[in-house]
């Protein structure tokens, strides 16, 4: 009777044992396992990403426009500032455009 507890403590044992993995040997000394740089990295884009797309997500509904009117209206104001911006420029340079300008 004696071998026969024996046996089922090795076996408990040895089923204990099988159950034990490395966080496990971590924490019971004391210490914890170390993140990557990648996998912060990619955590803290993926966080990232997700806060961009629930942001467009909401400013898209409470636009005030329909997104086609929106994206007109946007490109129209875009063209009409690169539009001054050229004229200013043109302006402040006389006819030299930026890449006929000399280096110095």
């Amino acid at each position: 009777m004696n071998v026969n507890h024996v046996k089922k403590s090795g076996l408990k044992a040895l089923k204990y044992l099988q159950d034990i993995d490395r966080d496990d040997i971590l924490e019971a000394i004391g210490l914890q396992e170390r993140r990557s740089t990648w996998a912060t990295a990619f955590g803290s884009i993926g966080i990232f990403a997700l806060g961009c797309l629930v942001g467009a997500g909401i400013g898209l509904a409470f636009a005030p426009k329909p997104g086609t009117e929106l994206r007109t209206d946007l490109g129209e104001k875009v063209r009409k500032k690169a539009q001054e911006l050229q004229e200013s420029q043109t302006s402040a340079f006389g006819s030299t455009t930026r890449s006929q300008m000399p280096v110095t």
